[in-house]
């Protein structure tokens, strides 16, 4: 009986070791835990077999809209919010900076609390009067700097040999650019002077360097005003 007893209170200390371990290890984990939160993102997701796990991800802050925007609207700062979020689940082409959004606006309608993709912004001066329209020309090989993209501004210009070349469209905005097809907002005059310009001659085109500069003269007159003059 007495080697029995023994055993029982042999077997009780070792369980209450164990037990003290237990908790120790417990207490030191959730210590680092507390320590480490503001670190670690633990985010919950459902992969593609639909299996919802955790994982400890790299973050990335994307910017989102505080309200509902609607399209043409002018974006600033005050109408958009950073919000930080697994790299993994990061939308393709998000935007990642407040400064990206300056003197944009939107090609779309915006919900309260909707991610800002880069395919949503529009520069803000692509704006048009009731009399434009969208109209694209396809330039000559060489004939379009290398710097222009959607959004620049540009003279277009009438190549003629041993003549100053004239300025037949100032200041106009790049709405696209396709290799050497640009689009663009035109009224009717401007319309018209891209057309005959266009078969008088080579047009060609060149770059604003800055948005504050002054917009060219136009210096082109179509050759059917020539002949009303003569």
């Amino acid at each position: 009986m007495a080697y029995v007893k023994k055993n029982r209170i042999q077997a009780k200390k070792v369980a209450m070791l164990v037990s003290a371990g237990i908790v120790c290890a417990a207490a030191v984990f959730y210590w680092a835990y507390l320590s480490n939160r503001d670190q670690v993102l633990i985010s919950f997701y459902r992969n593609s077999e639909g299996v919802v796990k955790a994982v400890n991800e790299n973050t990335v802050e994307i910017l989102r809209a505080k309200a509902a925007m609607r399209k043409g609207e002018v974006l600033d700062a005050g109408k958009a919010e950073m919000v930080r979020i697994p790299a993994e689940l990061v939308p393709r082409g998000a935007v990642t900076s407040l400064s990206r959004i300056e003197n944009m606006r939107l090609s779309k309608d915006i919900a309260e609390k909707e991610f800002l993709n880069e395919r949503d912004l529009t520069p803000s001066q692509l704006v048009y009067e009731e009399g434009d329209r969208l109209m694209e020309h396809n330039f000559p090989e060489g004939t379009v700097p290398d710097a222009v993209a959607d959004g620049s501004s540009i003279d277009i210009k009438l190549f003629k040999k041993g003549e100053e070349d004239p300025v037949v469209i100032s200041k106009v905005v790049v709405v696209s650019r396709k290799a050497n097809l640009l689009a663009f907002y035109m009224n009717a005059t401007e319309q018209e002077y891209i057309k005959e310009a266009a078969a008088e001659g080579m047009l060609f085109s060149v770059r604003y360097i800055d948005e504050s500069q002054a917009a060219s003269e136009v210096t082109y007159s179509p050759s059917y005003d020539k002949e009303k003059i003569q």
